[in-house]
């Protein structure tokens, strides 16, 4: 019989993981993009003058008179003067200003609604390319200052799309004036504001009004006419304002820009002044009391509250009727003003990346990786398995769940990384698993084995899991780009897997065992596993002798190749765009280059938004441009390839992307050396990060030396190795902890032996479960699929050495093999 206490625990767990499902579901519907006129229609079913708009829209496009359905559905709307958004009221938008303005952003909205869930990265469905230009006023004239204002413009472009939620684009350097910026699963069809998001300099300033009774047509010296961003706004009567020429305060004395809902539920943005911001700001407000002052960007008035006392703390805000999009998007570009002026020179429609049948076979290959993961969980622990595998798809439409909620890019690297996350996951119920069998072993019930397991289960789970939460939450917050979004689906990773292993799994295996009184929960070969009693750290001497000699081998290889081991995502190359009469495979085009030397290329079709037909975009190592052309030209007859245009560009992992993931990285160690100093103790942190150094250091070093180059997804994967490695080792030293407690007579020797011993077990199926998911990824994947799983199973097999025979004999070491040192 279950008593009243567990049938409730086990109730609210089932009731939280089915909640939890039907969310999951809900965000990932739907989940391929929808035709974008028969969203529209949907949302025009109850007013006869939209769908009678959205029908003559579907006609132009169906007699070849209109490119799209959004472009015709938005000039219509602008020639006959009528507003989109009072006809498509279900979109609840409520934005002002022009029409023009309103129109396009109700497009907006409908092609949004139109989208499927995962947004799918630029491999899998291309996306929209947009070159900018610096203006010939602002170009600098030394070559080295235009590359400084090109870096200025690279790093304030990737911080402003970050903050508008577009994951994962790729930025270029193009020539010695422009800046190429690649957006994956966006299409100017459905962001008409975008590029003057991305380029608009965000020149913020504060100006007294004019206070004089004269004639207001006439501007008095020292003034200038500014007009209103919208007509009538803020009580004006006018559409301008006579403004003092010299602002009070400018965009450097502000600190932070928020987007924050005011006290009428509307959106407008709050502003943080600097130190000496303040002070100016709290001046001008204490000499100018009773007069307006107007918050100005980029030479349009958005508000002008009057003042009513001095303000010391400064703080304002810009308000007007924005948008939560608007607001946030706002924010983000004040946050990052451009100290340049950058105009539209190129805008092009991009293909995917990566060829039909890699593209299937790579997906595919994570298929085959989840699927064999799951079949070894079953084989090996019998109805346990079947609990963990439930568990797994659980926990796999949870992440894609969350990843459509927070807006994450799907691409090759993000399935391989989910691939391998599965192989990762299986870790939790390997240690209850683990638990329960040690319990059994010691001759309980079933039952009182199942809740001693999961409660000794639970520590190690905990601690490991935030280990790596903490990682994610540093790698969110400091960098940006890839970094920042691996950081995100880091934490996502973690939160689901524990939510699966403890609240799901725990409620299916109490109804097993308390409802359905299951005595066999675990077979023989996974319960009470004999104790090994190998001497590891007898043999830490000469491991750490080994570790060392690899760290050294490893930076070696490192320094002596040099730049050699980035690829050209790293350096950039050349550019060729190219056209063609009959149009050549992406498959041939990369067995060209591996054929002929030519080393790592990158190809896409593109298509000109003022042009018609395609054209072939090839980005090759640094003076390998000219090669690629030759071989390609006569391997490709028929194609006709003609050079149209020859550019050197730079990587798209920038200055700032590289900057910001080593920070992170330092600073995650600094966050994990301080975790664990508090939750264990000072020897246990240095061990665990020393450890952790070793693993990246001896991972990048083995995978130089197999001669392979860094591309953009291996910042990711170093990462993953990261969270892998410490989960590892903290799983080592909770159990060394408790058998401190139980074992007071052994030496740290003795206890650092026996609770290796006793989560080898574990330690070695997690490995064979990863590497299960690896090999997969590596036998039945393609491109970068497999240098993903490559490095991962470099890692793993480092972080399993590591977590044996160097964290605890740094352990051991610190404490001088003395216990009452540790005592102490």
């Amino acid at each position: 019989m279950i008593g009243q206490n567990l049938r409730s625990a086990i109730r609210w767990k089932l009731i939280a993981s089915f909640v939890v499902f039907v969310w999951a579901l809900l965000e990932l519907i739907p989940l391929r993009d929808r035709p974008v006129d028969r969203v529209a229609m949907a949302l025009a079913r109850n007013d006869s003058d939209a769908v009678a708009m959205v029908r003559r829209a579907q006609s132009a496009v169906a007699d070849g008179g209109a490119a799209s359905f959004p472009a015709e559905l938005l000039r219509i709307a602008n020639e006959e003067s009528v507003d989109l958004q009072s006809l498509f009221r279900g979109l609840h938008l409520g934005k002002s200003g022009p029409l023009e303005e309103r129109n396009g952003a109700t497009v907006s909205a409908i092609c949004s609604k139109a989208r499927g869930s995962l947004r799918q990265g630029l491999d899998l469905r291309g996306g929209l390319a947009v070159t900018l230009e610096i203006g010939e006023k602002s170009l600098a004239v030394d070559p080295g200052a235009r590359q400084q204002q090109l870096r200025q413009v690279e790093d304030v472009v990737l911080r402003r799309i970050d903050a508008m939620g577009l994951a994962e684009p790729q930025i270029h350097l193009r020539g010695d004036s422009q800046v190429e910026v690649q957006l994956a699963g966006v299409f100017s069809r459905d962001n008409p504001d975008l590029v003057e998001s991305i380029k608009k300099p965000a020149k913020l300033e504060f100006h007294i009004p004019y206070a004089g009774n004269g004639d207001q047509s006439v501007t008095p010296p020292g003034y200038v006419r500014v007009p209103w961003a919208k007509s009538g706004e803020c009580g004006a009567a006018a559409d301008s304002m006579l403004l003092r020429r010299t602002p009070e305060l400018i965009g450097k004395d502000v600190k932070r820009a928020v987007a924050v809902v005011n006290q009428y539920g509307g959106y407008e943005i709050s502003l943080e002044m600097t130190a000496s911001g303040a002070k100016k700001f709290e001046r001008v407000t204490r000499e100018n009391i009773g007069r307006p002052l107007a918050i100005v960007l980029d030479g349009r008035i958005f508000s002008a509250p009057v003042i009513r006392s001095a303000i010391g703390d400064g703080r304002a805000a810009i308000s007007g009727k924005f948008s939560q999009r608007e607001a946030m998007e706002l924010a983000g570009v004040l946050n990052n003003p451009l100290e340049v002026e950058l105009h539209l020179a190129e805008m092009h429609e991009l293909g995917p990346t990566m060829a039909d049948d890699v593209r299937s076979n790579s997906i595919r290959a994570a298929c085959i990786a989840c699927v064999l993961v799951m079949i070894f969980m079953v084989a090996y622990y019998g109805i346990a398995g079947v609990v963990a595998v439930l568990s797994l798809a659980l926990n796999i439409v949870m992440m894609l769940g969350s990843m459509a909620m927070f807006g994450a890019t799907i691409t090759i690297p993000a399935i391989a990384a989910l691939a391998l996350t599965v192989g990762m996951a299986v870790d939790s119920n390997i240690l209850i698993f683990a638990r329960i069998g040690e319990e059994l072993e010691s001759e309980k019930s079933m039952g009182r084995a199942l809740a001693c397991g999961f409660r000794r289960a639970f520590s190690t789970i905990f601690d490991a899991n935030i280990t790596t939460l903490l990682t994610a939450a540093i790698l969110t917050a400091y960098g940006t780009g890839s970094v920042r979004g691996f950081g995100i689906v880091l934490a996502i990773g973690v939160l689901c897997t524990l939510f699966c292993s403890i609240v799901f799994c725990g409620g299916i295996l109490d109804i097993l065992v308390h409802g359905f009184a299951i005595k066999n929960l675990l077979p023989t070969r996974a319960r009470g596993q004999r104790v090994r009693n190998f001497q590891f750290v007898e043999w830490s001497r000469t491991a750490m002798a080994i570790g060392a000699i690899a760290i050294v081998v490893s930076i070696g290889a490192i320094f002596l190749r040099g730049n050699r081991i980035y690829g050209i995502d790293f350096t950039g190359g050349d550019e060729l765009l190219l056209s063609f009469r009959e149009k050549p495979s992406l498959v041939a085009l990369h067995e060209i280059a591996a054929d002929g030397s030519i080393g790592e290329i990158q190809a896409v079709f593109q298509r000109p938004m003022d042009g018609d037909g395609e054209l072939l975009n090839i980005h090759t190592a640094a003076h390998m441009g000219d090669k690629f052309l030759k071989l390609a030209a006569e391997k490709l007859e028929d194609s006709d390839l003609q050079l149209l245009r020859c550019t050197s560009i730079g990587g798209n992992v920038s200055e700032a992307i590289r900057r910001n993931a080593a920070i992170s990285l330092i600073l995650a160690m600094v966050g994990i050396l301080a975790y664990v100093a508090v939750r264990f103790e000072t020897g246990f942190a240095i061990g665990a990060v020393l450890a952790l150094v070793h693993d990246v250091i001896v991972t990048i070093g083995i995978y130089v030396l197999l001669g392979h180059k860094f591309s953009a997804p291996m910042i990711a994967s170093i990462l993953m190795i990261v969270g892998y490695s410490i989960n590892d080792t903290i799983v080592v030293f909770d159990r060394i902890r408790e058998e401190l407690g139980r074992n007071l007579s052994l030496t740290l020797k003795q206890i650092a032996n026996l609770s290796i011993n006793r989560t080898l077990s574990r330690t070695l199926l997690t490995s064979l479960t990863v590497l299960i998911a690896a090999m997969a990824l590596c036998l039945f994947g393609a491109g970068v699929m497999v240098d993903i799983a490559l490095i991962f199973s470099i890692g793993a097999a480092v972080g399993t050495f590591s977590s044996i025979f160097i964290a605890s004999p740094l352990f051991i070491a610190w404490h001088r093999g003395d216990r009452s040192r540790l005592r102490r």
